[in-house]
């Protein structure tokens, strides 16, 4: 058996829905003419680094986006986001480490805890208005939510 044949063994799969814009775009030196896709840039950054609280990330599909509707956003996300079609962005990652996000009887329960309410640059791509520019993981508000498993490219 190779080792990273056991690596993968062990990996644990997570998908990520959001409708802040977490746009990868590799831009990390700030500069004027490029702050609109640095911001972005800052988005996907936060995301790697809250996963990264409890257990190192590997990046299996970096984040992509699409349009879904009104009907679908409402059973993902709530009526908070109502009227209208919203712009998504989807991620998918790995962990190396069993349960490492599971609080009592919920797989994602950390998760969910460790990225409520972290600040986010609002005013990019994205479709959805916040009432205030974080990630809302819980409630009425919910903006970002979180799966076990990798979704396809289609919601």
């Amino acid at each position: 058996m190779t080792i990273s044949k056991c690596m993968n063994e062990n990996l644990e799969y997570f998908t990520l829905v959001t409708l802040v814009d977490i746009t990868r775009t590799g831009v990390t030196k700030n500069t004027p003419e490029q702050e609109f896709v640095r911001n972005q840039q800052r988005n996907w950054e936060s995301v790697l680094q809250v996963i990264g609280l409890r257990s190192q990330p590997i990046t299996v599909v970096e984040p992509y986006s699409e349009m879904i509707p009104e009907d679908v956003v409402n059973n993902i996300f709530g009526e908070m986001h109502h009227g209208q079609d919203q712009r998504v962005w989807c991620a998918n990652f790995a962990v190396e480490h069993k349960d490492v996000f599971k609080k009592d009887k919920d797989q994602l329960g950390f998760l969910k805890d460790d990225f409520n309410q972290v600040p986010v640059i609002c005013g990019l791509d994205e479709t959805a208005r916040f009432i205030l520019p974080i990630f809302y993981s819980h409630g009425s508000l919910k903006n970002i939510i979180f799966n076990s498993g990798i979704l396809g490219q289609q919601l």
